[in-house]
Order: structure tokens, then sequence, then C-alpha cells
């Protein structure tokens, strides 16, 4: 089974259908009807189907297509009005927001956390079980200065643990990613890491590379001695994932770790929306992951558009909604702040007719 992280559906959907004038009533789900058009970043496809599956039964009048062709190309698409919302990689910046005022009004875009990626370090050895690695020995290990499994380095964090005298062979994607980014933030935190955070790997003497994430599966389960950088829908029931270090204690990805570090996390609304971040640090959760985010235009053409797109951002944000990416795509979920916060800007959303 997947990692998951599964929240408790609890109640009906959050402030679903807000209008911009407190007086006004939610439509009716009958009258929710229409085709939806979005483009973004791949990681989200699967939350994507989840929610667009579970969005359609409740509102049975209407459809998503969802392109994951990137974060910067979804963007772009939402400013110049080919597609109604973008799933972006990081919160909208001001710079932005201001593209996308042409199309979205004068108030332009605005984006809200909705998942979050869990990511994990993948490595193919057999034989070791409950593996602990710190972001030091990973700094070494993912900068070519560490090279067999039975290193001093690793066996001092992992004391009687019979590591194989094995080469290591780091795994990593040659194009630019959000796992990338997330896990050089991860690798950041060591003074043995020489490139700071940043979306394109540099070759690792002594590894391996590959174009894309995906194809890290199929390396890492073909080499002896691989190790990589994952996020959790790859990971699967496929590989054991190393304990990491985010404190002084050393935790494994699981939903309930995950969780716990979501509660550690911080949440702030500002002009260009709501963000969400997962702790630095933390002694109770798991906290190596991806915040994704999706970018929806304040004021759409018309009522029709408005309430169609605030029906989908309001069932994502929802109990039912997170339930749903939880359970069928196994992502976690912002902190119940994020996701309240969030949906009062959902419910905002207004149109010139």
């Amino acid at each position: 089974m997947h990692h998951r992280s599964i929240r408790r559906a609890a109640g009906g959907l959050l402030l679903l259908g807000i209008s911009l004038a407190a007086c006004a009533s939610p439509p009716a789900k009958q009258d929710i009807r229409g085709a939806l058009t979005a483009i973004g970043s791949p990681i989200q496809s699967d939350p994507i189907s989840a929610w667009a599956g579970a969005w359609q039964k409740s509102f049975k009048a209407t459809s998503l297509n969802y392109s994951p062709d990137g974060s910067n190309v979804g963007l772009t698409a939402l400013a110049t009005g080919q597609a109604y919302f973008a799933a972006l990689d990081a919160p909208l910046t001001a710079q932005q927001q201001d593209s996308t005022k042409t199309e979205c009004g004068p108030g332009g875009a605005f984006s809200v956390p909705t998942s979050i990626t869990s990511v994990g370090v993948a490595f193919n050895l057999p034989s070791v079980r409950s593996l602990k690695l710190s972001p030091d020995v990973l700094a070494m290990i993912f900068s070519g200065k560490l090279t067999r499994w039975n290193d001093k380095s690793i066996a001092a964090i992992n004391p009687g643990a019979a590591l194989p005298n094995t080469a290591i062979v780091p795994i990593t994607a040659s194009s630019a990613s959000v796992l990338t980014s997330a896990s050089t933030r991860y690798l950041s935190s060591s003074a043995d890491w020489p490139t700071g955070v940043t979306d394109k790997w540099t070759k690792v003497p002594g590894g391996t590379e590959v174009k894309n994430p995906r194809d890290l599966v199929k390396k890492v389960d073909d080499t002896a001695g691989a190790i990589a950088f994952m996020d959790s829908e790859s990971i699967g029931s496929k590989f054991d994932t190393a304990l990491l270090s985010f404190g002084r204690s050393f935790m494994r990805m699981s939903k309930d770790s995950v969780a716990a570090a979501v509660q550690d996390g911080t949440s702030k609304t500002s002009a260009t929306g709501v963000e969400f971040s997962l702790p630095e640090k933390t002694d109770r959760g798991y906290a190596l992951g991806i915040v994704n985010y999706q970018a929806f235009c304040t004021t759409y053409k018309n009522h029709q558009i408005a309430s169609l797109v605030k029906s989908w951002g309001g069932f994502v944000l929802s109990p039912d909604g997170q339930f749903a990416s939880s359970y069928f795509s196994g992502v976690a979920s912002p902190s119940e702040q994020a996701l309240q916060e969030a949906t009062l800007l959902i419910g905002k959303i207004g149109s010139l007719q």
C-alpha cells in the first residue's frame, strides 16, 4: 500500500459555495455545471484525479480536464485565459500575481495550499532494515564524498546494523523538478552540502542519472546499492525508506509522522493568498515534503464560471475532498488553519457579470 495521510471525514463541505456577498445563498448543486480546464504540476496529477472523481459524484453536471504540463505553463495558461485554475509547485509571488491581472481582474490571482506530497529516501539494500540517515550523511552521499554503505559515518548512527561493503549509487533526475528542490532544501541543513537549494541536481560522482523523476523507480530497483529521493506515490510499497532526522530524533515516513509534522507547520495569509510551510526542525514528525498549491482568479468573466470554480475549490479544501485525495493518492493535508483560511478566499471569488 502507498504511504497515506488519511484525514477523518467529519461533517459536510467546509464553507462550500460562500458567495462574495454575505447575504447571497450558495447555488444549488444542480445549478453547478460545466467543464473546467486546468494545467499545472505533474506531481499533482494523482490528487487532482482523486478530487475530480469525488467532485463529479457530488456535482454530476461537471467535468475536469487536467494537463500536467508544468507549474509555469499552468500559471501562463491562467494568466491568458486558457485555464480556470493552475496547479503550482510553490505559492504565488507578487510578480506572478501582477501577470494575471489582465485576465483575473484588478486583484489578479491568488494561491492556496491543497495537499502535501511526502518525500522519502528510498534505497536498494534488501538485507538492511530501519536504516537511519542524517542530513550530514546524505549530503556527503549526494556530493560523492561518501561511497560505501559500511562507511563509519553511516555505521555511527546505525549501531549494530549489518551494513554491507557495497558501493553507494546515488540516482538523480537530470530534469528540473520540485522534488529536487525539496530534496536539496533538506540537504541544505547540513554544512556538508555545497550547492544550496536548487531544482536541478549537480551530477554526483559515482552516481547515475535518469531523465525524469518518474524514471527513478525502475533505476533504483535495478541497481544494487542505489539510493534516491522519491515522492511517496513512487515509493509505494516497493522500497524501504530511511529514517530521517529533523531534530534530535530519527523519524520514519508514515501517515502519522507526516501528520505530526503538519501540526508544527506554519500558515500565513497575504495579498497573494495562503502559504503553508512544513517545519524545518521538529522532534515529533516527518517534515520532508512538497506543499502543493492551486491558483485561482479573484474574478471570472461570468457567474456560471465563478460558481463552477468555487465549487471545485471549496470541495478540494473540504473534509470530503481532503479525505478523497489522502485515501486515493496518498497525499497529506495542510493544517486546519491553512484549509480554513484558504476556504475563505475561495468563497470570495467573484464575477464580472
